[in-house]
């Protein structure tokens, strides 16, 4: 079988010895939808991660295509219905739960946009390049504080166990988790609203679909505290950034930090003057970095190995 790998030369040494047993492999830089437009046709296995988005002309230029494989939680950079009905199988890692367990990096990223932000670490820094050494860049302590987790999946409950070790006061809403999940967690079950009221931080750990999409507006923001700060490792379009800047600028929330952004998939075309990225240049109560929550070399070698061995069991099936 021939194999198109846009995940490109990064790809894990380990990874590549694995996917390389299952025929040729392509590892390539696709970077724009009409570069893998023409280069898919040639393929019946493609491996991916985000950047590019396989809709219904991507996978209608793919006629040999057999299985799609990423190497990541969310599809939302997929046409699942579309993949489906054209006998494409998909190849995820949202059920992995025992391997994702082991894959902290995301979690660990949102902690620490929680103490950029609490701190004031990045204008700290600053102020100390440019020799001013002062102590005026007063932050706030964790303690005691309330820390609301949206989505007490693995994420949300690694987050309730940092949240616990530095002493804050942990809740969650989840409508999908049993009573058990709260309890291992330490996190007291709360509804949204609630959540959205007595929550100091918030950090957001939910997938992408219809019911979490813009869940995270003017509405939402009118309801939290002023010194709240929301963040989020999950996807950009759960925050609406149109009504998030809007808060921030009337001071509604404190900050925001984020890993991701609504438009990011689109980013080699419309990724010029984006209204948040313009707001947090000239704002220190926005943190925005590029979707690299998973991208530690940790991360990046564990998530690439089995991956490919998920495409190695697949093949199997399909022989």
């Amino acid at each position: 079988m021939r194999i198109l790998n846009t995940i490109g030369p990064v790809f894990s040494k380990e990874a590549k010895k694995i996917l390389d047993s299952a025929g040729k492999v392509d590892y390539l830089n696709i970077v724009t939808q009409e570069q893998l437009q023409d280069r898919i046709g040639n393929y019946e296995i493609a491996v991916i991660g985000l950047g590019l988005n396989y809709d219904k002309k991507i996978i209608d230029a793919g006629k040999k295509l057999r299985i799609i494989a990423t190497a990541s939680t969310g599809t939302d950079h997929i046409d699942l219905r579309y993949a489906q009905k054209k006998g494409i199988k998909v190849l995820c890692l949202k059920n992995d739960r025992n391997f994702l367990d082991t894959i902290t990096g995301t979690a660990e990223l949102a902690f620490l946009l929680i103490l950029l932000l609490s701190r004031n670490i990045l204008l700290a820094n600053r102020s100390a390049m440019d020799y001013c050494w002062t102590e005026k860049f007063r932050g706030h302590n964790l303690y005691q504080k309330t820390l609301g987790i949206v989505g007490l999946g693995r994420l949300g409950t690694m987050m309730a166990k940092y949240g616990k070790a530095f002493g804050m006061n942990v809740v969650a809403c989840d409508p999908y988790q049993k009573s058990v999940a709260f309890s291992k967690s330490k996190s007291k079950k709360v509804e949204f609203k609630e959540l959205l009221k007595i929550s100091d931080i918030i950090s957001i750990h939910v997938h992408l679909n219809e019911e979490t999409e813009n869940m995270f507006d003017k509405k939402a923001f009118d309801l939290m505290k002023k010194n709240a700060i929301i963040i989020n490792t999950s996807r950009g379009r759960v925050v609406n950034e149109k009504d998030i800047i809007g808060a921030l600028k009337k001071r509604k929330i404190a900050g925001y930090g984020t890993d991701v952004l609504v438009d990011e998939l689109n980013f080699n075309k419309k990724f010029k003057n984006n209204a948040l990225i313009e707001y947090a240049k000239k704002n220190e109560n926005v943190i925005i970095t590029p979707h690299i929550g998973g991208v530690t070399f940790e991360s990046r070698e564990a998530t690439d190995v089995f991956t490919a061995k998920k495409v190695i069991n697949e093949i199997i099936k399909l022989k």
